[in-house]
C-alpha cells in the first residue's frame, strides 16, 4: 500500500506543478490606462440602440454603429485604485473600440486583428461593453 500512496502523491505533485503556472497565467488580469495592452481577436461592426432610451432600435432608438473586438478567450481587468470609474471586470469576451479614424482600418473589418491601446471602463450610454479599448493601432494578426 505504501508504494501506491507514494505514486499517487507524486502524480498529484506533478499535476499541481503543471497546472498551477497555467492557472496563474490565466488569472492574471489586465490593467486600465495608462497601461498599454495588446489583444488579438476578430473585429466586427455592430449596431447598438442609441438615444433616446438605448434599449431597442426596433422601438425607435437611433441605431449607433461601433466596432467591437471579439476575443477567443475571456479576459479580466483589475480595479483601478486611482479612478473610481474603472471597476474590476471578469469574463470579458468583447470590447468596444474607440477609434478616431475608421477609414484607416476599414479593410480589417471581419478579420483577425491585433489591437494596441489602453483600456477604459464604460461611462456613457454610447459605451456598449463594460470595458472599451482606446485604440492606438490595429494590424492584421499573424496567422
Amino acid at each position: 500500500m505504501n508504494g501506491i500512496k507514494f505514486i499517487t502523491a507524486m502524480a498529484l505533485l506533478l499535476i499541481a506543478a503543471v497546472v498551477t503556472p497555467t492557472l496563474a497565467q490565466e488569472l492574471k488580469c489586465l490593467k486600465y490606462k495608462p497601461h498599454a495592452i495588446e489583444l488579438t481577436g476578430t473585429v466586427k461592426r455592430v449596431t447598438f440602440p442609441g438615444p433616446p432610451n438605448y434599449e431597442s432600435v426596433d422601438e425607435g432608438d437611433r441605431p449607433e454603429q461601433y466596432w467591437v473586438l471579439y476575443l477567443p478567450k475571456a479576459i479580466c481587468v483589475d480595479i483601478d485604485p486611482n479612478n473610481d470609474i474603472n471597476e474590476a471586470e471578469k469574463n470579458i469576451k468583447s470590447l468596444q473600440l474607440i477609434i478616431h479614424d475608421y477609414d484607416t482600418y476599414s479593410n480589417l473589418l471581419g478579420q483577425k486583428v491585433t489591437v494596441k491601446g489602453e483600456l477604459t471602463h464604460a461611462i456613457t450610454g454610447h459605451h456598449h461593453t463594460n470595458v472599451l479599448i482606446n485604440v492606438k493601432d490595429i494590424k492584421k494578426a499573424q496567422q
